[in-house]
């Protein structure tokens, strides 16, 4: 039978062998755990005798196993624990005389992050400990895989990474080219990120947007709300416009203690045409004398911006009551417009 040490050897087995000329010889004795203390307890009978102690030690190493997993942590952060990597025998002893190098890579990666630290170390009495390992991109399910030269490889268990600290924003969606007045769709989406880029769903401050001082046209104001509360880590403004038309606007979001970010450019192109206006009124002149400068009307949108695509004929007369009563226009009294502006050169009273 077997003695084994409390909580490193077997349980106590027998193995009975038959005497021959008063000796029981076995050949083929074996144990699968190494340990130490070991010893052996021969009885027939009322005879027993116990060996001294001996110890086993582990065969060669076939395999590699996870001593400690990966657990969840946060972006750019090294894992903690540290991952240790194990190198056991065909039994599952810790192979305490491999001194290999064990490397460690990404195997599933859902978030297309990338491992960084050292990643192969050195066994050292069996056993490799990997304190640097970190994951730049979030992600749900990531496993490491573990190899080593002549060794089964092995899987870690899925673990995940979640965002580091907002220090930035960005517009995820971007505000595209919109009519005067009309909300600007689609909704305009601006996410607080970590260092890393990834969407730091922590962050619920306030994120406000603006135009961007010089950009689009001079004296325009953004309508709408302005200031909006994020929620996991996004702020979605659904309510934005602009008045005046015009290109090469862009936006500017900030929030407090992050880094700021500006739009892709974008225009704002006029309404509907409302209404008629003098770009160029009538100016003082003598009579029978052409107007100079030349008149010009131009059409215009509710919100005051000209009309460029405009090209309707534009009439123009000296409305009752203006004037001398009895004068008379003359000269080219309607005229089309080009580019929202219908010009009148020959006018004379």
């Amino acid at each position: 039978g077997t003695e084994a040490t409390p909580g490193v050897g077997p349980p106590p087995a027998t193995t009975r062998v038959a005497a021959a000329g008063g000796v029981a010889t076995s050949s083929t004795l074996s144990t699968d755990k190494s340990g130490t203390g070991y010893r052996l307890v021969a009885s027939s009978g009322s005879l027993n005798r116990t060996s001294g102690t001996f110890n086993i030690t582990p065969a060669a190493a076939t395999q590699l196993a996870f001593a400690t997993q990966p657990v969840t942590t946060r972006a750019g952060t090294a894992i903690s624990p540290a991952v240790r990597v194990a190198v056991l025998d065909a039994f599952g002893n810790m192979a305490t005389t491999f001194a290999g190098a064990v490397t460690v890579t990404l195997e599933a990666n859902p978030g297309s992050g990338t491992l960084s630290g050292s990643t192969t170390v050195v066994a050292a009495s069996g056993t490799t400990t990997f304190s640097t390992l970190s994951i730049d991109k979030i992600g749900s399910g990531y496993t490491l895989r573990a190899a080593a030269s002549g060794l089964t490889p092995v899987t870690s268990s899925p673990f995940d990474i979640t965002p580091a600290t907002a220090t930035q924003l960005a517009f995820t969606v971007q505000p595209g080219t919109t009519t005067a007045g009309a909300t600007i769709a689609p909704a305009i989406q601006v996410t607080a990120r970590d260092v890393f880029g990834n969407t730091a769903t922590g962050f619920v401050g306030n994120v406000t947007v603006q135009i961007t001082a010089g950009s689009g046209t001079a004296g325009a104001t953004l309508a709408g709300t302005r200031v909006v509360g994020a929620v996991g880590g996004i702020a979605n403004f659904s309510t934005l416009s602009i008045g005046k038309s015009g290109i090469d606007y862009t936006l500017t979001a900030t929030a407090s203690g992050l880094v700021g970010t500006v739009s892709a450019a974008f225009t704002i192109f006029p309404g509907t045409p409302t209404q008629l206006a003098f770009t160029v009124p009538p100016g003082n002149a003598i009579a029978g004398a052409s107007l100079a400068p030349a008149v010009q009307v131009g059409a215009r949108d509710a919100f005051g911006n000209l009309v460029t695509s405009f090209t309707g004929a534009v009439a123009v007369a000296i409305p009752p009551g203006a004037g001398t009563p009895g004068a008379t226009l003359a000269g080219t009294t309607t005229g089309t417009a080009d580019l929202g502006v219908a010009a009148f050169s020959t006018l004379s009273i």
